[in-house]
């Protein structure tokens, strides 16, 4: 979600102004390809847990995961997805923060699964919570996959591949939508790291063997949620904080994915491949923690949900992959829906 400024968007934008005014100090910019380790997980029928926008520390988030748990129990998970902002309102810089063990462990922990991790703007903060600009926040959470397992994230970029079945491609969008300048100018979009996340990305998911190819980025592609589409995000002036980066890093795998998760909108929306995107699903899941205002794009969906919290949950086999919504009541009530069957010949 975009931070809370008592001057609004003026002091977005001014404090933008004066962040690009700012030096900044470089370093060092690498691209390795870093292979996620996992522990044996079913290859003929994986079962995916998917949640976004997860860390707020409220009661929903902990209606949701109990949902998650009922869910679970009843039809079985072996994996999830964490989609990014991971701890509100920005995440800490140390890996032995409380907030880690409060806003994850004790609450997902029960569950017994790994989640691939990433982070998003909240993660990333700097100057206000959620701007995006510092990305120690994130490398804090990598560190933290060191004291705990269960939260797997060996780098800001990486992938995790479940046998040939399918694999999954771990991008950092919060440099490339960031309210004010990044503090690492090579991180801002166009700089050599966004040049190499996307070389990475497009090389790694073009050369992948897996059935299914599936990439996580906190940033949504297309959305009909109030933060709008890459490129056009929040209707902000400036391309940095818009999301033009954004878009260019999805479209180097548009038609090669098979399906971009995202979180940031704190909704579920499911969209059929769109014209700026042939061939590639985008799957929304940022309501495991919080909802926030109703649709106000009006690109066809397969599937939303804005009232209401919840998660997505994917069935996958070599031949097909379900995408199931699940929206949790006030009194704990989970509602399922099948929002998508993609499917793949076996021959």
């Amino acid at each position: 979600m975009m931070p809370t400024l008592g001057r609004g968007l003026l002091g977005v934008v001014l404090l933008a102004g004066l962040a690009a005014c700012a030096p900044a100090t470089s370093r060092a910019v690498t691209g390795p390809d870093v292979q996620a380790t996992l522990p044996a997980l079913p290859t003929e029928h994986l079962r995916v847990l998917v949640m976004g926008d997860q860390g707020t520390g409220t009661e929903v988030q902990r209606r949701v995961a109990a949902a998650m748990r009922q869910v679970c129990a009843r039809e079985g998970c072996d994996l999830g997805v964490g989609l990014g902002d991971n701890i509100y309102p920005a995440g800490p810089r140390d890996p032995g923060s409380p907030l880690l063990r409060e806003r994850f462990a004790d609450v997902y922990g029960p569950l017994g699964v790994p989640f691939l991790m990433i982070p998003g703007n909240h993660d990333e903060s700097w100057q206000v919570g959620g701007d995006g600009a510092d990305p120690r926040g994130a490398e804090a959470q990598v560190a933290y996959g060191h004291l705990n397992p269960q939260w797997v994230m060996p780098a800001r970029t990486y992938r995790a591949a479940v046998g040939a079945l399918v694999e999954f491609f771990a991008v950092d969008t919060a440099p490339l939508a960031a309210y004010v300048p990044g503090v690492r100018p090579e991180e801002r979009p166009g700089g050599a790291w966004d040049t190499a996340q996307r070389t990475w990305l497009a090389g790694a998911v073009r050369g992948s063997g897996a059935r299914w190819r599936l990439v996580l980025g906190h940033h949504p592609l297309f959305s009909n949620g109030r933060h709008g589409d890459a490129g056009a995000y929040d209707g902000l002036p400036f391309a940095f904080q818009r999301g033009d980066a954004v878009r260019e890093l999805y479209g180097v795998v548009c038609g090669q994915a098979d399906a971009l998760l995202s979180g940031h909108v704190h909704a579920l929306e499911v969209f059929a491949p769109q014209a700026g995107c042939p061939g590639t699903w985008t799957l929304v899941s940022g309501a495991a923690g919080e909802v926030g205002g109703g649709p106000v794009g009006a690109r066809p969906a397969a599937f939303s949900a804005f009232s209401a919290p919840g998660f997505l949950r994917l069935d996958v086999t070599p031949g097909t992959l379900v995408v199931w919504a699940y929206t949790v009541s006030e009194d704990g009530t989970v509602t399922a829906r099948e929002a998508a069957r993609l499917t793949k010949s076996l021959k």
